[in-house]
Parts: structure tokens; C-alpha cells; sequence
């Protein structure tokens, strides 16, 4: 009862809507409003192009390194065509470059059918089109054929209807974090795991203003925090994020996005020469920058959003305390 009486705080009924509610004070709660009403939801704006990755049922045959890739190419160049760069979530850092040293062998449901002719000797079929990746697979064939979400065949991935939006540059981010932690794969060729989510939209903007501590704030008290602080970055609550529009009609509002789009390109090239960086003082050097970058950013995302200084005051002491 005490600590109740210490720490409790009102909150609004009505706010509380099925489409996702927050237990924020007063204030933060709204302040949250301010935000949500300024911006379109994030599904919107991508027009609903936010998907999971890829679940492979068996990791151990499908999923492989840097040395095996290397082998299996050399033994047959045609391998190269489908394997593919493999993400986890963990592998995904704000800015980032992306990079894991895992690849994944993608067969998708369907492909047989698609590239073999006839109906029968489909396995014959691949040993002769991908020797050195059917002699790598045949191994674990009872186990792969023992998978409930196989393609048609056991070599085969599960059905998916968007594996083409892997191919294109894109905005990853993995579904645990301690904030917003999304970065561009500006290549538009990696795939990840079912431990992270791909927006199929490689804009500079929208990427300054996801990393942003505004979009940490909102997803505080938008969703759940686990424990150690962590958040569980979902569809439904994604979905839901509010993206700042711009109207390129007006010069102002036009340079502001010019701003951001130039800030977050100097982020990702920061980020890609400490990646890169063995020396430590230039590693402390590059941390700095980046850390005033990030300020920068976020500064110019609140001015986008109208935030005045006591909102934003109230997000950055929720973004350290929530």
C-alpha cells in the first residue's frame, strides 16, 4: 500500500481503446495523444508492407555459415543463386551495417515445380541443377521431411507470399530491444529470421524518425516492457507507429525532411566506418559523433512533431524511468 501510494498515478478511461491503450500519466498520456494525432500510422504509410521473417522448421539444414557457403559455391557455382544472407535479430544494431556470417539455403514452395520440367524425378532433378546444396541437404531429409510447414517438397521452404520484399532495400529491425532499433539494408538482398521484422521501405526519413527517442517513448507506453527494460516489437503495435507526413508542397516542412534524410545519411556513414575501425581513439572519436548525431535527430524529430520543451522534458524522463 505504500509503495501503491507513492507511485500511483491517475489514468483516463477513455483512452483506454482496443485498438491499443497506454497506463502513462496524465501528462505522458497526453503528450502520447499529441503524437499519435500528428502522425499516420506506420502500417499507412507503407502501405501495410511490415512483415515477419522467415521460419525455416530446421535451422541446422537450412541455415549455414560463411565457411560451408564458400564450399558449396565452389563446388558448384550455381549455388550462389540461392543462398542467401541470413539474419537473426540480434545480428540488427541502430544504423548499423548488417552483418552475421549466417546464409540461408532458400528453396521456397514452389520452386521445383516452377523450374522442373515434368512431374516426376524432382530430387534427381535437383541433384543434377544444385549438386554440392542436394549433397549438403540429403543428410537431413528424414528430419526435414518430418516438418509440418515444408514446401511441397522437403527440401522446400514453407509457403510464403512475400519472399520477393526480402530482395528489395528495405528497413530491418529485430523484434526484442532495449529501444527503437532499426537499420537499412540498403543492398536489398538479406533475409532474416522469424526473430525480426522487414518494413518494405528503404526511406532515409522514415529510418531517423523510427530510431528516433520519440518512437521509443511511444512504444513505452504503447506496449509492454519486459523484464531488464526490454520491449517486444510486434505487428499489431508496429503497425500502429505514428510517422510524421510531409508536405512537399511547403518549402519548410520540405527541408525539414531534406534535414533528416541528410542527418540519418550521416549516421550510416558514421556507423559504417566505426564497423570498420580497429583503432580505438578513432572508435571513441566516431562514438561521439554519433552521439551528437543522434541528438541532432532526435531535435529535429521533436520539432516535427511540435513537441514544446516541457513535452519534451516528459519523454525524455519516461524514455529513462519506463
Amino acid at each position: 500500500p505504500a509503495y501503491v501510494a507513492r507511485h500511483h498515478h491517475a489514468v483516463r478511461q477513455e483512452g483506454l481503446d482496443d485498438a491499443g491503450w497506454s497506463l502513462a500519466d496524465q501528462a505522458a498520456q497526453d503528450l502520447f495523444d499529441k503524437i499519435r494525432n500528428i502522425g499516420v500510422p506506420l502500417g499507412r504509410y507503407v502501405d501495410g508492407n511490415i512483415y515477419r521473417g522467415v521460419l525455416t522448421g530446421l535451422n541446422e539444414a537450412f541455415v549455414i555459415d560463411a565457411a560451408t557457403r564458400q564450399q558449396l559455391i565452389a563446388q558448384d557455382p550455381n549455388s550462389a543463386d540461392v543462398i542467401k544472407p541470413f539474419l537473426a535479430g540480434r545480428d540488427i544494431k541502430r544504423y548499423a551495417p548488417l552483418e552475421s556470417g549466417k546464409y540461408l539455403i532458400l528453396f521456397p514452395k514452389g520452386f521445383t515445380a516452377a523450374n522442373c520440367p515434368g512431374n516426376r524425378g524432382q530430387w534427381d532433378w535437383l541433384q543434377k541443377a544444385y549438386p554440392a546444396i542436394a549433397a549438403h541437404l540429403a543428410p537431413f531429409k528424414e528430419k526435414a521431411e518430418k516438418r509440418y510447414d515444408k514446401g511441397e517438397f522437403w527440401w522446400e521452404l514453407r509457403a510464403c507470399d512475400y519472399y520477393a520484399e526480402f530482395e528489395k532495400p528495405k528497413i530491418m529491425l529485430p523484434d526484442i530491444s532495449l529501444r527503437g532499433n532499426f537499420a537499412l539494408d540498403d543492398d536489398g538482398n538479406k533475409y532474416c529470421a522469424n526473430t525480426a521484422y522487414i518494413i518494405s521501405n528503404a526511406e532515409h526519413y522514415l529510418l531517423g524518425i523510427l530510431n528516433s527517442a520519440l518512437i521509443t517513448f511511444f512504444y513505452k507506453n504503447l506496449s509492454s516492457t519486459y523484464r531488464g527494460g526490454y520491449l517486444r516489437f510486434i505487428y499489431q503495435y508496429l503497425m500502429l507507429l505514428p510517422i510524421r507526413p510531409i508536405n512537399f508542397d511547403d518549402p519548410v516542412d520540405a527541408a525539414r525532411h531534406d534535414r533528416l534524410a541528410g542527418l540519418v545519411d550521416q549516421m550510416l556513414a558514421v556507423n559504417k566506418t566505426l564497423a570498420q575501425s580497429k583503432v580505438p581513439q578513432t572508435n571513441d572519436v566516431l562514438k561521439r559523433q554519433i552521439t551528437a548525431i543522434d541528438g541532432q535527430i532526435d531535435a529535429l524529430v521533436y520539432e516535427l512533431y511540435e513537441l514544446t520543451d516541457e513535452e519534451i522534458k516528459i519523454l525524455e524522463e519516461c524514455n529513462g524511468i519506463c
